[in-house]
């Protein structure tokens, strides 16, 4: 569905946004997700080779990565609220902080 469904504490669905595409608001191959310490929401779009970046109810703040990450598959997010992105079409690891700069 290249969507991202919410469910509530029951886990009963609450809302989805997204869809297959490659604007802000729209996903190719979502592979992950992870939330940092304020509660935003991070996607792995492995068909945009990107992670974006949402506030709690859905509204697109950044992109990360789109020059650096190729096929994300998943994203973590430390302590320090640094993000660790594996990457398949480029066998590693990259490493950004949570305004999307490279480290």
């Amino acid at each position: 569905n290249h969507c991202i469904q919410v469910l509530n504490n029951d886990l009963t669905y609450s809302y989805s946004f997204g869809k297959n595409g490659s604007s802000t608001k729209q996903f190719n191959c979502p592979y992950d997700v992870t939330f940092d310490n304020e509660r935003y929401l991070y996607v792995a779009d492995f068909g945009n080779n990107c992670i974006k970046k949402f506030t709690p109810t859905g509204q697109y703040i950044a992109k990360i990565g789109s020059r650096q990450l190729k096929k994300p598959t998943s994203v973590v997010i430390d302590v320090n609220n640094l993000v660790y992105v594996s990457e398949r079409g480029n066998f590693c690891v990259s490493i950004f902080d949570t305004n999307g700069c490279f480290i």
